[in-house]
């Protein structure tokens, strides 16, 4: 467990206990002109020192605070925008839904990380968490007011969170990696209305400075209470940008794809498209979320932004007969790489012991008219070609639980997920974890699933190997976060973008079964680049100025 540490339980005998179920218990102490002063922190800073000394390895202090009125686009825009020139930072943005409503979290910079690309990543990550684990300590700051309401920030806010972003295959060129960041902000709709919570981590071995470790967290939450009336970012519409796909190469590898499945090689296979912009100028990251949430209400929303060395382009990684054109840097030295999109699809969310899992395959579009739009949903449903397609994600997702030992509750039919310009067949799927199956374990017989690979999937690996000209990179790969308990919420990362300066490669895909029409299948990925385009041809109404 994530043991609370305080200056009354701090002499150094906390074991690691097993994982619970359940949250422990929160450690708070009001917010008064006293917590302000940075002595009032020299208990806490000392006892996690003591426990370094005694374990012989740094312990990570984790502080948080609620703080009214924080909106964590808002922070990062002003944060973006108080760095100097040719300062790029790595941070971790995403907004789901919970409950029907939406949480929205924030982390910046890295503490601790561990790379995970290659074989053995995921592998790697529950490494990574089951070693930091005893090691993290966590102390709540609350204010009087807040100590009287119901439901206060006790259990999923109050906890410190690892962003993960993994590539598509463990040889994608993606940035993957499981980072503690330094701080990170969630905001999550509660009887507390626009309450955050803003949480600072910090490292602490025999030799820290406490005295420079106490003003660095009374300069960090004073710095969140002033950002927090901060406004949302704006942005002004511009004309989007031309997308010309490539038909001839991509309908030839359709019709590749339909050999294979024909020969009897693969049951089904799903085809992405890579599309390479040049903008107007580099995008406003913080401006281009706050659209897409606005405008894809029933999507989640993310970005994974990275440094990227030297002159590495988008077309680096590319591979095939007929490789992407490369997006070479306009800049020297480091570069800003973010990975952003609006994704239908939640891959997997667990929460003390419980899996939900969403199946999503089968696409139409919606109609210009309510009549129009109830004809279109109809024929989805009804659709053979679109139900097979769908029932080779389900099964796959099945067989990957079975092998884990897990019996899923599958719901007996597909319904609509209902987009802004596209529709969808969804099937939720849940089931219970085994006590000794950890998130990644259960990530790594998932991905990737029919939704996004095919099916059987390794052969349909092979294929995509052969078939497509370009590194996915992170496109239809597993993002989210994970928390130190092994809960944890991982999206696939469709209707996406990988963004460097004012260049853009867009992707975007379709899964080809026996009876799919190479047309229909084009169509569709156009249809689904379209969520991109117009986000990305955003810029801020007004700059946001620095009031850090």
């Amino acid at each position: 467990m994530t043991p609370s540490l305080s200056p009354w339980n701090a002499h150094g005998t906390l074991g690691c206990l097993e994982w619970p179920r359940a949250w422990p218990p929160i450690r708070t102490c009001a917010w008064t002109e006293e917590t302000k002063d940075r002595c009032h922190w020299d208990p806490f800073l000392t006892a996690c020192q003591q426990m370094a000394r005694v374990r012989g390895a740094p312990q990570i202090l984790s502080l948080s605070q609620p703080i009214p009125e924080l909106d964590p686009l808002a922070v990062l825009a002003q944060k973006l925008g108080s760095l100097p020139p040719n300062r790029f930072p790595s941070y971790w943005y995403l907004s789901h839904k919970a409950r029907g409503e939406r949480v929205r979290v924030l982390g910046w910079g890295s503490l601790r990380q561990v790379d995970l690309s290659g074989e053995g990543g995921l592998r790697a990550a529950r490494s990574f968490v089951e070693e930091l684990q005893p090691h993290v300590h966590t102390a709540c700051v609350s204010r009087r007011e807040l100590l009287q309401v119901d439901g206060f920030p006790g259990s999923r806010q109050e906890r410190p969170l690892c962003f993960c972003r993994l590539g598509f295959s463990p040889r994608s060129d993606g940035g993957a990696a499981l980072v503690l960041p330094r701080w990170q902000l969630l905001q999550a709709p509660d009887s507390w209305g626009s309450l955050a919570v803003a949480r600072l981590n910090l490292e602490i071995d025999p030799e820290s400075d406490l005295a420079a470790l106490a003003n660095q967290i009374t300069t960090f939450f004073a710095q969140m209470e002033r950002l927090s009336p901060s406004p949302l970012p704006s942005w002004e519409l511009q004309a989007p940008v031309p997308v010309d796909v490539e038909e001839a190469p991509l309908l030839a590898r359709i019709q590749k794809a339909l050999q294979a499945i024909q020969a009897g090689s693969l049951d089904k296979l799903v085809l992405a498209e890579a599309v390479d912009l040049h903008l107007p100028a580099p995008p406003s990251i913080p401006s281009l979320l706050a659209y897409l949430e606005k405008h894809h209400p029933d999507c989640s929303i993310f970005a994974f932004a990275a440094r990227v060395r030297g002159t590495e382009s988008f077309g680096a990684a590319s591979r095939g007969s007929s490789p992407a054109s490369p997006l070479p840097l306009t800049q020297e030295g480091i570069h800003p790489q973010v990975f952003l999109g609006a994704t239908p699809e939640r891959l997997l969310s667990v929460w003390q012991g419980r899996v939900q899992i969403d199946a999503l395959a089968g696409s139409a579009a919606r109609g210009a008219t309510g009549h129009q739009d109830q004809v279109l949903a109809e024929r989805l449903l009804g659709s053979a070609k679109d139900r097979r397609e769908h029932q080779w994600v389900v099964r796959s997702i099945q067989e990957a639980l079975g092998r884990l030992g897990m019996d899923p509750c599958i719901s007996p039919q597909p319904r609509l997920l209902r987009l802004a310009n596209i529709q969808h067949l969804q099937t939720l799927i849940e089931a219970e974890l085994p006590a000794n199956v950890h998130l990644f374990d259960l990530l790594a017989q998932l991905h990737p699933t029919a939704a996004v690979g095919g099916y059987p999937q390794e052969a349909a690996l092979q294929w995509l190997e052969r078939l497509e000209p370009f590194d996915r990179s992170s496109y239809a790969a597993p993002l989210g976060w994970v928390d130190l308990q092994g809960n944890g919420e991982f999206v696939v990362g469709i209707r996406s973008a990988l963004i460097q300066g004012d260049r853009a490669r867009l992707y975007a895909g379709a899964g080809i079964v026996a009876d799919s029409n190479p047309e229909q299948e084009l169509a569709e990925i156009r249809l689904k680049l379209r969520s991109l385009v117009q986000a990305l041809a955003l810029r801020p109404a007004a700059p946001l100025l620095p009031s850090l």
